[in-house]
């Protein structure tokens, strides 16, 4: 936190398909979150999605302009060095890692210069132009955002994993020296399979299920993969949002996802 932002109030969305969150904050005024779940309706596109849950949510006036950081859940994300870091190369560089039709989609990026990267995703065109609407956007990965956390709190560990589940979602990001080795996110409806990725890319990266450690955030998921994951992997530690930021009533709150309380609380 600055000077310069601690004052003003922002707009957090976090979009995903299994439902929307919406969070007005001002981090000087620790009792004025306003926090509010939309779930998407069959049928309709994540653009009218968002629009209805717009509509819904009581703290966002359709007259107002705000500064609004957007996480957007996606396995689709690359990086780069961030000396390649242009602009108009994102869709070089997506279309390389993702070969289909790019028309769609707008292709942004998270600049992570304490790891020597850039971390380029996209946005659905359609719902890239709604969000524009509301004011002055930022756009975020959950992977920057994970990285961005491991980056302004470094474990003291030389090589370690970290495991965010949310929903369907896990990420997986192995670290060494303080940076980013290899990242990998996948859905399994099943938590099963998603523990069987997880120790098949430990293995792959040399870790160690006695020396090294394996750090797991996200959801009430977390809980359940722990008590599978401990018989494998002997240093197994939950990141608690409690624990890694001051006490506020942003993470008192039940059902905020990981990766918006670290957006809110760091950014």
């Amino acid at each position: 936190m600055t000077k310069d932002n601690i004052q003003n109030k922002t707009l957090s969305i976090r979009i995903s398909t299994d439902g929307f969150c919406f969070c007005s904050y001002t981090p000087s005024l620790p009792d004025s979150l306003k926090y509010f779940f939309y779930k998407p309706e069959k049928g309709l596109t994540l653009t009218m999605n968002l629009q209805k849950g717009i509509e819904l949510c009581a703290f966002i006036s359709q007259d107002e302009t705000y500064d609004v950081k957007v996480i957007v859940e996606t396995e689709e994300f690359t990086t780069i060095p961030v000396e390649y870091d242009n602009r108009q190369d994102y869709k070089a560089f997506y279309r390389l890692c993702f070969p289909k039709n790019d028309a769609r989609v707008e292709i942004v990026a998270n600049r992570l210069n304490t790891q020597g990267l850039s971390v380029i995703f996209p946005v659905e065109k359609s719902l890239y132009e709604r969000l524009q609407q509301l004011g002055n956007v930022s756009y975020y990965s959950t992977l920057s955002i994970l990285l961005g956390l491991m980056s302004s709190k470094p474990m003291d560990e030389e090589k370690y994993m970290l495991a965010y589940f949310q929903g369907n979602l896990s990420f997986l990001v192995s670290m060494q020296d303080g940076k980013m080795r290899l990242a990998n996110a996948f859905r399994c409806d099943d938590g099963h399979d998603s523990i069987y990725y997880l120790l098949s890319i430990w293995k792959e990266q040399g870790l160690s299920q006695e020396e090294n450690t394996l750090y797991l955030c996200g959801d009430k998921g977390v809980e359940l993969n722990m008590m599978t994951i401990g018989r494998f992997i002997k240093r197994c530690r939950r990141l608690n949002a409690n624990e890694l930021f001051p006490l506020t009533l942003l993470n008192k709150m039940e059902g905020i996802p990981f990766d918006l309380q670290t957006l809110i609380l760091c950014e």
